[in-house]
């Protein structure tokens, strides 16, 4: 099924269209017979007709505004599961479970490479770059229990914009 906003223009359309012309219809029988039912019929779906077609351009306008606005919501979603997953991973390598021993410190500097680079990518909104950026200078600084406490502050940061607040 096609999901382009000037398909599912049309569908509306045609569905509007046929409702009043089948309302009209109706009310043509009810008042006075057959003939003012075909009558009524095709005023009203022509007018219904003429008024969808009229208002087309301003409905495929809206849909494409929708649109464009989902993909851009989505974008920072992503953006932003994958820099707290970047930063997090960060912070296994700077306090390893196993021993601070366990980890070659050319992946501790890889982890902070990735982890930097997603946090400065474009699209992400300023509460959760700031959120981020007390995450990394609590990680940088080797301050565990402020780092936890950075990266529960910036998975809620991230968790509101999910929800629109």
């Amino acid at each position: 099924m096609d999901t382009t906003p000037e398909q599912m223009s049309s569908r509306t359309a045609a569905g509007w269209t046929i409702a009043v012309a089948a309302l009209g219809a109706l009310a043509g029988f009810a008042w006075s017979g057959p003939f003012l039912a075909v009558t009524c019929a095709l005023s009203l779906g022509g007018g219904g007709a003429l008024a969808t077609v009229l208002s087309r351009r301003q409905m495929i306008a809206t849909m494409r505004e929708g649109q464009g606005k989902a993909a851009a919501l989505g974008y920072a979603d992503g953006l932003a599961d994958m820099m707290v997953l970047g930063i997090s991973a960060y912070r296994a390598s700077v306090f390893p479970l196993s021993g601070p021993d366990a980890v070659d410190p050319t992946e501790r500097t890889a982890r902070r490479k990735a982890a930097y680079q997603l946090t400065a990518a474009d699209g992400l909104p300023h509460p959760i770059r700031e959120a981020a950026a007390a995450a990394l200078e609590a990680i940088d600084d080797a301050r565990d229990r402020d780092t936890q406490s950075a990266i529960e502050d910036l998975m809620k940061a991230v968790h509101e914009q999910r929800r629109g607040t």
